[in-house]
């Protein structure tokens, strides 16, 4: 699955999301995002991927699950973006500067609405032995 975050120039519009066969693009006007926030939500929102994928056509759509951002001063200095992913809520905390309030608000608030056409995929762990 391929998430992408697009950064588009011209007249403002509200962030949104576009479904294609291999995943999903992410567009956002310019000024509502910066490069590194582009970078750091495409890796994040992959990793999501991972863990939420599209219910079959023939199960029942399920619940919706709340998905918000809150924008941080006081992340570690590595993290742009920490996700904390649970079966009931899905909280993003990111740091100031990478996004603007109304586009996290906007985008969280469209994979809200989209959440009962995802289901969670239990994780899977791979212990590898080493070289000897």
């Amino acid at each position: 699955m391929t998430i992408e975050v697009e950064r588009v120039p011209g007249e403002y519009f509200t962030p949104y999301i576009k479904d294609h066969d291999s995943g999903c693009v992410f567009f956002f006007h310019e000024d509502d995002i910066t490069d590194e926030g582009a970078d750091a939500f495409a890796e994040a929102f992959t990793q999501q991927a991972i863990r939420w994928k599209p219910r079959p056509p023939s199960a029942p759509r399920g619940p919706q699950i709340p998905i918000w951002m809150e924008l941080r001063a006081d992340l570690p200095d590595d993290c742009a973006v920490i996700v904390d992913d649970h079966p009931d809520y899905i909280r993003y905390l990111v740091r100031r500067g990478l996004i603007q309030q109304r586009a996290a608000d906007e985008i969280t608030r469209v994979q809200s609405e989209r959440s009962p056409d995802w289901e969670r995929t239990p994780a899977r762990y791979v212990a590898r032995l080493r070289a000897l």
